[in-house]
């Protein structure tokens, strides 16, 4: 039920029903967009139980550019992270 606001406490939650994306890189333009989009659709046929897709991110620029020009929305800004949404 909770999203994590840091990488040690991604790695110390309990089983959740969130999808966390920790890192999500490419140096192909548009390759990133692609997997992200293409984990999500996968996550939701194979887990039907997941129903939320959040990232921990860094708190960097082009962070947001990313994930707010592909459809997310700011969670939470954390002390050094920023959990981004993606609603479904």
């Amino acid at each position: 039920k909770d999203v994590p606001d840091s990488e040690q406490n991604l790695f110390e939650m309990p089983g959740n029903k969130i999808a966390i994306f920790y890192s999500v890189w490419s140096n192909k333009a548009g390759a990133g967009r692609k997997i992200l989009f293409d984990a999500v659709d996968m996550i939701s046929k194979e887990s039907k139980d997941i129903q939320r897709f959040v990232t921990l991110s860094p708190p960097t620029k082009m962070a947001e550019r990313f994930h707010l020009r592909n459809g997310a929305v700011v969670h939470r800004i954390n002390n050094d992270s920023v959990n981004y949404e993606y609603l479904k």
